[in-house]
């Protein structure tokens, strides 16, 4: 046996005994089926079908709910991308003509260097 069925085992079993054991300290159930009073241990085993049926349906929701939220991020996610893309190509017509000045620095810069550069190895040789 599996250490994962073995431990669901352990666990049903214990809340089995728990439930059972609780009956004789809580005040006693009533549930009404189709107009009828179901007391007991019947009436007891009815309401934790009840609960039980109520946990997974809560853990089902919260399932639900996070896959609804995880698949609205990702869309928020595309959407900023293509806005922020859109703001880029927006604005690169108004950053051309300070790129049109780095370029020209950079030329110039580049030219100096180059001179000096053979202007060094002419020296050596």
């Amino acid at each position: 046996m599996k250490t994962t069925t073995r431990n669901l085992l352990i666990l049903l079993v214990l809340v089995t005994i728990a439930a059972t054991c609780s009956m004789y300290f809580v005040s006693p159930h009533t549930i009404i089926i189709n107009d009828e009073e179901v007391t007991g241990v019947v009436g007891f085993g009815a309401a934790f079908v009840g609960i039980i049926i109520a946990a997974l349906a809560c853990i089902f929701a919260v399932i639900v709910t996070s896959a609804v939220l995880a698949g609205v991020s990702a869309l928020l996610i595309f959407v900023f991308a293509a806005l922020a893309i859109a703001l880029a190509l927006a604005v690169a017509p108004l950053c051309l003509p300070l790129l049109l000045l780095v370029g020209v620095v950079m030329f110039f810069n580049r030219r100096k260097q180059a001179k000096t550069v053979n202007t060094e190895t002419l020296a050596q040789n």
